[in-house]
């Protein structure tokens, strides 16, 4: 088995007739911690949507796990491989438990079907909320949620089934210094109990970031340039 967790061959996508990835080349090994930098339009979550299998390639591979990605089949099962935290605080909408939203990540398409969780789903959910701090919130309604507490929330949804990949699209983004800190914390926690994981955040404050971090990218018109590793 390959040592990289995420390759990229001359991949493109795009909307339309627009491309925004542009035979794009990039391998990231497992346990890296990889942060992405880039202006507004330079192609960073167009990249997080081809990954998740939610945007179509015009040519090029994208290869998970040593494992080719070539059908929805295939990114239908990857994509339980993959955690992924939104950018922003998004909650949302749905009238349930913090609890229960952090089981959504382990339940996956079966939620649609009002599966009844089974005490070792609700043991599983709450050893994350414990880990994310959150132990005493779990049966407040998850809109009702600070910034902070709703990304400490995603986070756990995203890690409940300890996935390979861990995608942060700009997690920090509207939140105060200090939950700022906590989710670096967070995520620095997250690379000793799941050192397998590949991690890769979008971000616009790359001073907090950097400390963590392996390597640094900027992308531009479609592609990843390395700009260095991380100090």
């Amino acid at each position: 088995m390959s040592d990289f967790a995420l390759e990229l061959q001359q991949v493109c996508a795009g909307y339309g007739e627009n491309p925004v990835i542009n035979q794009l080349n990039f391998k990231a090994a497992r346990g890296e911690f990889i942060a992405i930098i880039g202006s507004n339009g330079a192609g960073k979550s167009t990249l997080f949507r081809m990954i998740l299998g939610l945007l179509p390639l015009s040519a090029g591979k994208i290869i998970i796990q040593s494992h080719q990605m070539d059908s929805k089949k295939d990114f239908d099962f990857i994509r339980t491989r993959i955690g992924f935290v939104p950018q922003g605080v998004q909650g949302g909408n749905l009238p349930i438990t913090v609890l229960e939203s952090v089981m959504l990540g382990n339940w996956g398409a079966s939620f649609s079907y009002w599966r009844r969780p089974t005490a070792e789903d609700k043991d599983k959910a709450a050893k994350w909320l414990e880990y994310v701090g959150l132990t005493n919130l779990a049966s407040k309604d998850c809109r009702r949620l600070s910034g902070g507490q709703r990304q400490r929330m995603n986070i756990a949804r995203a890690l409940i089934r300890e996935p390979d990949i861990l995608l942060l699209d700009e997690p920090i983004t509207h939140l105060d210094k200090h939950s700022q800190e906590i989710l670096y914390s967070l995520i620095a926690a997250c690379r000793q109990r799941l050192p397998h994981l590949l991690i890769l955040m979008i971000t616009h404050q790359l001073e907090e970031a950097a400390p963590l971090t392996d390597r640094i990218y900027l992308m531009d018109k479609g592609q990843l340039i390395e700009v260095g590793e991380a100090p």
